[in-house]
């Protein structure tokens, strides 16, 4: 009798699916659910049949990652099928082509997207390989699955891995200890993540949770240096967004933009460059002229003085997410501490011009800094004996 019920309730729930699928023919995942729906009634050979469909169309339609994710699925039921990634990378390459060529025919036309899918635009990790290549990186990817609110990897797991969402969505975000839950972005189908641990060589920088149920592909690092040796043009891509989601962790947590939506601080990462100093290099010195405030992405720097009589007087030890060089830019005087790294240190410039448009925009961006000038001036004055109640007397402010 269970069997029967379950038997009954699978097909009610097939008839549904196909239901679906009729009235809405270009959401290609319900072709997907239909062939999961087989592969757990036992009908292995439809399975197969509906997951090589579901495969061409989402080659043909440029949803290159998807095709990819089904394609796992039909290699762990039939693993004989040896060339289905060759198959793949030369539908794919075909339909790139046959973009390309209408792109030339209709400048500045984009054909939108079907209906559940996201936009057609070229898988950037893939986009600049050819058929050959992109064979053999598909074979490195693994398919993987998370149900809703499953917590994909966490901060501070090893980084040793990177995904690609073929469906479903996540959410990056870091919780201090002792903090709020601060979160950093959500990402969708054809997003990545993953790449500061192959870049940084270090741990994960932030959790990850499923939004809903969500499919990844997955490249183990070991896999991917290899692809990277073979393929420069992948490390290049992988770079682009791993310097922009640096910025995006840098400035979440700084306190000069922690209180900026996600919007505000995506829009303010171009006017960052990210600049790189060996131990015991001078960043600033005291007297220059100062038209940079610079944020501390990795290491750790002193900023100092020098007394009447030329000796060294510490002010502060800098680390990860602090920042330094604002006097200068608040009261256009010459740099009122010299700066030197302690240790191999990646830090974020930005420019005085930049800084004042995003000041004028945001006033509390002035009131934090303003507080930081206030204290900082005061740890100086006491580092030079000087009463500290009259920072006018060393003409600082």
């Amino acid at each position: 009798m269970a069997g029967l019920f379950f038997g009954d309730k699978n097909e009610k729930e097939m008839k549904e699916l196909q239901r679906k699928a009729v009235q809405d023919p270009k959401n290609l995942h319900l072709q997907v659910k239909i062939g999961d729906l087989l592969e757990k009634m036992g009908k292995r050979g439809e399975a197969l049949e509906a997951y090589r469909k579901a495969s061409e169309r989402y080659a043909k339609e440029g949803f290159l990652i998807q095709a990819i994710a089904v394609n796992k699925v039909i290699l762990r039921l039939d693993s004989s099928q040896v060339k289905i990634h060759d198959q793949l990378a030369e539908l794919y390459a075909k339909r790139g082509m046959a973009v390309e060529e209408g792109m030339e025919r209709k400048v500045g036309v984009m054909e939108p997207a079907a209906a559940g899918q996201e936009g057609r635009s070229p898988t950037p990790l893939f986009s600049d390989l050819k058929k050959e290549e992109l064979s053999r990186v598909m074979e490195k990817i693994q398919a993987r699955h998370f149900a809703k609110d499953a917590v994909i990897c966490k901060e501070g797991d090893p980084g040793d891995s990177i995904y690609i969402i073929s469906h479903g969505r996540v959410s990056i975000f870091r919780h201090p200890s002792g903090g709020e839950k601060i979160r950093l972005a959500e990402l969708k189908e054809g997003d990545f993540f993953g790449e500061f641990g192959f870049f940084a060589d270090a741990k994960r920088q932030a959790t990850v949770e499923a939004l809903a149920d969500t499919e990844l592909l997955e490249i183990m690092k070991e896999d991917l240096q290899k692809i990277i040796q073979e393929f420069p043009s992948v490390s290049q891509v992988l770079f682009k967004f791993y310097k922009e989601r640096v910025l995006e962790n840098l400035l979440a947590f700084s306190p000069l933009f922690k209180a900026f939506s996600l919007e505000e601080r995506k829009q303010m990462l171009d006017k960052f460059t990210m600049e790189k100093f060996p131990s015991g290099a001078m960043v600033l010195e005291e007297g220059a002229a100062g038209d940079s405030l610079y944020i501390i992405k990795k290491g750790e720097v002193e900023a100092f003085t020098e007394s009447p009589r030329g000796e060294k007087l510490p002010l502060a030890r800098l680390k990860e997410g602090d920042f330094f060089g604002e006097i200068s830019l608040l009261t256009g005087r010459p740099r009122t501490a010299s700066v030197k790294t302690l240790q191999p240190a990646e830090l974020v410039r930005l420019n005085k011009k930049d800084f004042d448009q995003i000041a004028a925009n945001h006033p509390a961006v002035m009131k934090t800094l303003e507080e930081f000038l206030r204290l900082r001036l005061a740890n100086k004055l006491k580092a030079l004996g000087i009463v500290q109640d009259s920072p006018a007397k060393e003409g600082m402010v």
